[in-house]
């Protein structure tokens, strides 16, 4: 499909991207009037997370991160 593939995919309600052979991100849409979008990051068996392209270079993160445990969430961190 080439280019075509992000028009394609604004047009579905569900698409998985795969990185390296792997399902690394799922995005779901809900079909409603404002557009709402959950984007997924998925888990391999052994734990082991792909973030999306974009997250690391907005976020700077290379090589390695800082992990925090939060009440309700991990915190992903650059080590600075």
């Amino acid at each position: 499909m080439g280019n075509r593939e992000p028009m394609l995919s604004g047009q579905v309600r569900h698409t998985v991207r795969i990185r390296d052979g792997r399902t690394s991100a799922e995005t779901l849409r809900d079909g409603g009037p404002d557009g709402g979008v959950e984007e997924f990051a998925v888990l391999d068996p052994v734990g082991r997370l792909q973030l999306p392209d974009d997250h690391l270079r907005r976020y700077g993160l290379r090589r390695r991160v800082r992990l925090t445990a939060e009440d309700d969430h991990v915190g992903v961190w650059p080590d600075a």
